[in-house]
């Protein structure tokens, strides 16, 4: 028992010091898991804390190699943020946070099969408006997350732009804004009071805001990457779902082009990765 404590710490210690400027990226799923350990190479062997995986993972370049801290968390804001605070923990230089997966789409003119990339971030189902706050907020706390600086402008940018170039045409769009998280799903009962009271919100999901907050307190850049895979308030003629397999693979590259923009900073073209989307 002694020497497997023994060698988990010395593992651990050997993930802090290789691993300490990585870009962490969660996800809550193992389905959203899945592709980006189908396009990034084991570094070192995963592990378990609580609830949460972690796993030091490559993703190779041409002539560089970016070291990423793949984490799942398991879903909710509690699972989020406690996952992203260990990882933190364990990249103590970390480069960026940056949460993909799915999402439901709330604004009315997102689709199924969208990407949205988060710039701000509150809380859907906080409410302290009694007391002066506003929408959103947590007492004492900003009302809200997120805004990225220019490191991110920049990766997001040529991202963009290396992804754009590289397909033809997509069936899909890729929105930038406001992003919602909170403990209850959106539904048909919820979504026009949601609308009115987040009325610029894009999507809404169970982790971003969480792991925003996260990040924000703890001094680290954070972003959201997140791929629409239900509809909460679809129009009559809106496809109103779409398949993980599809959603997952193409939030994790849209994710893993702005990681290797964010890592080199300098523009790429689009990476050839082991994704279908």
């Amino acid at each position: 028992m002694f020497n497997e404590m023994y060698a988990d710490l010395e593992n651990l210690n050997d993930l802090m010091m290789s691993f300490s400027n990585a870009i962490v990226i969660q996800v809550a799923m193992d389905e959203e898991l899945a592709p980006f350990l189908a396009a990034t190479e084991q570094a070192q062997p995963s592990f378990t804390e609580g609830v949460a995986k972690f796993y030091p993972r490559y993703l190779m370049l041409e002539e560089d190699q970016v070291p990423l801290l793949l984490v799942r968390s398991k879903i909710g804001l509690v699972n989020a943020a406690s996952a992203v605070t260990e990882a933190i923990n364990y990249a103590t230089n970390c480069l960026g946070v940056i949460s993909a997966g799915t999402a439901g789409g709330l604004a009315q003119h997102i689709n199924v099969g969208d990407i949205v990339l988060g710039s701000n971030y509150l809380y859907t189902d906080a409410d302290a408006t009694i007391f002066g706050y506003e929408r959103g907020q947590i007492p004492g706390m900003p009302v809200s997350y997120g805004d990225r600086d220019s490191d991110w402008e920049e990766a997001i940018e040529a991202a963009l732009s290396a992804l754009k170039s590289a397909q033809e045409e997509s069936s899909w769009a890729v929105h930038q804004g406001r992003m919602l998280a909170g403990n209850s799903f959106v539904t048909e009962y919820n979504v026009k009071d949601t609308r009115e009271a987040f009325d610029t919100a894009l999507s809404t999901d169970m982790e971003t805001t969480a792991i925003a907050q996260i990040c924000s307190n703890y001094d680290v850049s954070f972003m959201a990457v997140r791929c629409i895979s239900d509809l909460c308030g679809p129009a009559a003629d809106q496809e109103f779902h779409l398949s993980i397999d599809v959603v997952a693979p193409r939030s994790a590259r849209y994710a893993l082009q702005i990681a290797a923009e964010l890592w080199t900073q300098q523009e790429l073209p689009a990476l050839e990765l082991n994704l279908e989307d």
